[in-house]
């Protein structure tokens, strides 16, 4: 690149663009899903990363994943279970209610199950100019009885945040199904498809699902067949 008074604008203005590019072709080749939908099991579950200076709609400081475990006072991870969809593009919020909208009908009137909304904006000009502008537009989009529900989170970058979920393409929409215990049991990206709301909302049946349930139930059957 040749050198000039503005040579580093140009050259972070190229990466942008080239990532962009990146991204548009990573889609294609994964068929609007970067992250493959994926169960994973309670031994190989990790907890959720932390994200600090998360504000709701309502005005409150948050931090994730404490604000997604705040109803779990006993530290049961079959106690709760959290759905979480991520977005940082206005492409990738409209695949969020092809996951939310039917998981919300599945466990509607459940006091142990929640779904949340996490919109992440990168960069210093959407932090620092855009900021009220996209806090605007978000809420007069959302039902004021999701705002408390409702996060948001400006970063320069959040890489960080990102990377141990391997959110590295920007564009589409992710969902995160979190137990009690904040470890993400369940992935996925892009638009949904029906067999994966079924995956979806048939892990939750499971995480809800403690042991002493099942013992409960086996027990039950045993004295029926007496």
């Amino acid at each position: 690149m040749k050198k000039t008074r503005n040579g580093a604008l140009k050259k972070r203005y190229t990466e942008l663009v080239y990532g962009y590019f990146w991204m548009l072709k990573d889609l294609k080749k994964t068929n609007e899903k970067p992250l493959q939908t994926t169960i994973i099991p309670e031994k190989q579950a990790k907890v959720f990363p932390l994200l600090e200076n998360v504000k709701t709609l309502s005005g409150d400081n948050v931090s994730l994943p404490d604000v997604l475990l705040r109803r779990n006072k006993s530290n049961d991870p079959h106690a709760q279970s959290t759905l979480l969809a991520v977005s940082f593009r206005d492409f990738g919020f409209k695949h969020l209610p092809s996951w939310t909208e039917p998981f919300i009908k599945e466990f509607e009137g459940n006091n142990r199950v929640e779904t949340y909304k996490l919109i992440v904006s990168e960069g210093w000009f959407t932090k620092y100019i855009l900021r009220l502008a996209v806090q605007a537009s978000v809420k007069a989009n959302t039902d004021p009885h999701d705002y408390d529900r409702t996060l948001l989170h400006f970063s320069n970058d959040s890489i960080a945040f990102r990377d141990p979920l391997r959110m590295h393409n920007l564009l589409p929409g992710y969902v995160f199904l979190l137990d009690g215990l904040g470890r993400v049991r369940f992935a996925g990206s892009g638009q949904a498809s029906p067999e994966e709301v079924d995956k979806l909302i048939q892990s939750t049946h499971k995480l809800l699902t403690s042991l002493q349930d099942v013992n409960d139930f086996v027990g039950k059957s045993t004295k029926k067949r007496r």
